[in-house]
Parts: C-alpha cells; sequence; structure tokens
C-alpha cells in the first residue's frame, strides 16, 4: 500500500521532501495526525468506543498518564464487581480521600481525578481490587505510514485527503508570499525606470497568481470530498 506521502503527493501534485518544500515531510505528519483526529473526534461515542485501549491500574502502576487520550470510562473492582468511578475535580482529592466527608470515595463508591494529565483512582487500585481506565489514543500518523492502528478502514482515506487540503493552503500561502515579493519587486524597478526589469517581475508574479487560482481549485474539490465523505462516515 502506499505512503500517506505518496497519497498527498498525488491528490495534489506538490512535491514534499525534508526541507525546503511547501509543506515538508514534518508539516505533513502534523496534518496527518490532525486530521486523524479530527476523524475520531467526528464520530459517534458509541462508534469510538471500538477504537479505545483498556488501561489496567494495580499495585505496581496506580495511575495512569493520559498523554492527550480522551477518558471514556473507569471502574475499579470493589471484590464483587467493577464499580464505575465517578469524576470529581482535582481540586477535591483531598476531600474523597478523607473516609468522614460525606464526598469520601469507598470501595462501592470508587471516584477519579485527573491532575497534570495523570489519572488517579480512589481507593488506590491493588492488586486484588485492580481499576480499569477505557482510553481513546489519538495516533500519530507519519508522511511515511500507510496504515493507522486503531482506527475506523472505511474512514482511513480520510486522513490523506485532509492532509492534501492542509499541503495545498500551505503551498498556496508560500506561493502568495513569492508573488507579492515580485509585485514589490515590480514597483522598485519601475520606480527606477527599469521598465523591462518591472516588465519581468510582474510576469513572474502574474504566473504565481495563475498557479495559485489553480491549486485553490484543486483545495476545494477535496475539501468537498473530505467533506462528504466524512458526513457518509458518522451518519
Amino acid at each position: 500500500m502506499a505512503t500517506f506521502q505518496v497519497q498527498v503527493t498525488g491528490l495534489t501534485g506538490i512535491t514534499i521532501s525534508s526541507s525546503g518544500t511547501s509543506p515538508t515531510e514534518a508539516q505533513l505528519t502534523q496534518f496527518l495526525t490532525d486530521g486523524a483526529k479530527e476523524v475520531l473526534n467526528s464520530l459517534p461515542r458509541s462508534r469510538q468506543e471500538m477504537f479505545t485501549t483498556s488501561n489496567e491500574l494495580n499495585t505496581s502502576s496506580t495511575n495512569l498518564t493520559l498523554l492527550g487520550s480522551e477518558v471514556f470510562s473507569v471502574t475499579r473492582d470493589d471484590g464483587t464487581i467493577n464499580q464505575p468511578c465517578r469524576k470529581v475535580p482535582a481540586k477535591l482529592n483531598g476531600r474523597i480521600r478523607d473516609s468522614g466527608d460525606m464526598m469520601a470515595a469507598t470501595a462501592t463508591d470508587p471516584a477519579y481525578y485527573i491532575s497534570n494529565n495523570i489519572l488517579s483512582v480512589v481507593p488506590e487500585p491493588s492488586n486484588s481490587n485492580n481499576a480499569h481506565v477505557q482510553t481513546l489514543a489519538y495516533p500519530t500518523v507519519a508522511y511515511s505510514d500507510s496504515v493507522v492502528a486503531k482506527f475506523p478502514d472505511d474512514g482511513e482515506y480520510l486522513i490523506p485527503l485532509y492532509a492534501s487540503v492542509k499541503s495545498l493552503q500551505n503551498a498556496i500561502e508560500t506561493i502568495r508570499a513569492l508573488s507579492n515579493t515580485q509585485f514589490d519587486s515590480a514597483v522598485t524597478s519601475n520606480t527606477a525606470e527599469d521598465i523591462e526589469l518591472a516588465s519581468s517581475h510582474l510576469n513572474a508574479g502574474g504566473s504565481y497568481l495563475n498557479e495559485i487560482v489553480s491549486m485553490e481549485k484543486q483545495q476545494a474539490k477535496l475539501q468537498a470530498d473530505y467533506e462528504k465523505g466524512l458526513a457518509q462516515l458518522v451518519r
């Protein structure tokens, strides 16, 4: 299967390399990653759950660093069943740890909070009373990848489509800057009464503008294809 870079180049005609291009490979990786996140966020919650990961907390691992993942559910084993944990603000973690407080977390009414991107469960999980945190992780999609793990197969094609739209926008901004430079140079040359040089700059600037118009039409088509595909995926 073709890499996402090859797919984007095929959709846009843009040359992409490690440096000196708009976009670069690093920028393309960011566009692909952003696209994957947008597609996942657009899915109904019931379908998002199909791509979640279960993380166990126990004696050796009592909390979970989220790293940007979305929390779907948190449960803790009370010795008989897995009890759902209620979420409380981090600033109230002292109260849920105080057995005399009305907000106290118990084996049958556990709680969790998130502080500095770390999720903690109260009472603290152990090997005999472990906890499970269901999370949805947003994948990092590299330009050299060709598939994305834990992602809907019927939505994967939307990632390079999204990245193609962003890549064209990146290229358009670069070309527009080049065009403006040519027109500025034309004004300078004309002021200096170098008509021939001014005309050359004007022609170059005009060529850049024509390229921008063509890219914008292509971008609009790809944007429409992306939006149509996303609507079909989430309905």
